[in-house]
């Protein structure tokens, strides 16, 4: 039987809040999990899980906030102030006659179209809208900024399903508040006007929906500056977990934290669709990166035009005219440039290892792929050994193999592993070279 998700994220989860890729929110094992803060971009990943949190007894959650903004915004605070203005041939608002005829009096009442009105005026620059203003804009920064890799993506995301998938969309709520509301457009807003004073004051308001404000904004200004405790960082990612929508990917990323496991000191990078870099650290002699499902800084691929194709008859001769007889067919038939590619592929696992030098320049130490079968079928973790060595032996560092012709899959600076589920430990053999094989629950130990 194959292993479980809950298994794997029961194995990862103090490693995996960095994941925002196409996945799903995974609520019934958060209390087992630990996030690890040592992570690049923190604060960007703080930001995009504070849009996520939902109420508790503790804390208002931008979710709740946002989804009742429409119902709760139509009474808006202001405050009234009355102004007096002379006028003369029109009346604007309520006429101060006694003020009226003091003024026509120093003029001689010459003219009987003047006027003292008292107009009254709103105003909507009280410090609770400024603080509602100001959450707003913080929302709306970070979903269509920190997020937007995602949100131009959706379908997939179903982490994001409260912004974008269900029946009252969050974003477009926001988007109708904040940008288009008419008593909100009125409010001017500078960062300098306000204060810690001026949030907590807030804080103090009879209304629900500007306490919850000020309470949000405050939490805000402290995740930014790291002003929250380890512990409360850590809450906020555990209570909007995130796992890969795949279970295959859960796996790939099983055995990924494994091989850092063999290291201290590990930085984390976002897995947010932008970057495939998991993770980058260094040590006395080395600087190492770690990639998931990318080529990296290598190249996996072998084009037509880069090969010298036999002159005499036999498969390579046939496969060069067969390429070349599908791009000209092609394009006379479809419109569409075949492309000349023999083969190429993405690793699911790359570790690139550099020696560092005193004149700041690097050399590849050593490069190890990784190839997953989330599988107990000997068949497939086969088909899975076969990729793995044609990663190992066309891989190139931009145009030359790593590898010469009489080193291929005995060169120290290419090594490589399958990583598979359960298998029959009569199926499973050892080692070969520097080619390794790993079933699931299986030891790992990066030779550094």
């Amino acid at each position: 039987m194959k292993t479980q998700p809950e298994k794997l994220v029961s194995e990862i989860a103090k490693d995996f809040t960095t994941y925002l890729r196409r996945g799903a929110n995974f609520a019934p094992y958060t209390s087992e999990i630990d996030p690890n803060l040592n992570i690049n971009g923190i604060e960007k990943l703080l930001r995009i899980h504070f849009v996520l949190t939902e109420s508790t007894d503790d804390y208002p959650g931008v979710i709740d906030f946002v989804g009742s903004l429409r119902r709760r915004i139509r009474r808006i605070k202001t405050t009234v102030a009355k102004k007096s203005e002379e006028l003369h041939g029109q009346v604007r608002g309520r006429i101060d006659w006694g003020s009226t005829l003091k003024s026509r009096s120093r003029s001689g009442f010459q003219d009987k179209t003047q006027f003292v009105c008292q107009q009254t005026k709103k105003n909507y620059e009280v410090p609770e809208n400024l603080v509602l203003k100001r959450l707003l804009s913080v929302i709306y920064e970070i979903v269509t900024e920190d997020l937007k890799p995602a949100l131009m993506n959706g379908d997939g995301y179903e982490w994001l399903d409260e912004w974008v998938s269900n029946d009252e969309e969050l974003l477009k709520t926001l988007n109708s508040v904040f940008l288009r509301n008419v008593y909100l457009n009125r409010v001017e807003l500078e960062e300098e006007t306000l204060t810690d004073r001026t949030i907590n004051s807030v804080k103090k308001s009879r209304t629900k929906l500007y306490r919850e404000a000020a309470a949000l904004l405050e939490r805000y200004r402290k995740l930014v500056n790291y002003e929250i405790k380890p512990e409360e960082a850590k809450e906020l990612l555990k209570n909007t977990y995130i796992k890969p929508e795949k279970t295959e990917v859960l796996f790939e990323f099983y055995w990924l934290f494994k091989i850092l496991n063999s290291f201290e000191e590990v930085k984390f990078n976002l897995v947010d669709g932008k970057n495939n870099v998991v993770a980058e650290w260094e040590d006395d002699k080395y600087r190492y990166r770690i990639y998931h499902d990318s080529t990296g800084s290598m190249n996996f691929q072998e084009n037509l035009k880069d090969v010298e194709l036999p002159e005499e008859d036999g498969y390579l001769y046939r496969q060069g005219k067969v390429i070349k007889k599908w791009q000209e067919v092609a394009e006379e038939a479809f419109g569409l440039e075949g492309t000349d590619q023999l083969w190429g592929g993405r690793p699911d696992i790359l570790l690139e290892k550099y020696r560092k030098s005193k004149d700041s320049s690097e050399k590849l130490d050593q490069l190890f792929i990784g190839e997953v079968k989330y599988t107990e079928s000997p068949d497939y973790a086969a088909q899975g050994l076969k990729e793995l060595l044609e990663y190992m032996g066309f891989v190139k560092d931009k145009e030359f193999y790593l590898s010469g012709p009489t080193k291929i899959f005995s060169d120290e600076r290419v090594a490589g592993a399958l990583f598979v589920d359960n298998l029959e430990e009569e199926k499973l053999k050892g080692e070969t070279s520097n080619i390794s094989i790993y079933q699931f629950g299986g030891n790992f130990e990066y030779d550094v």
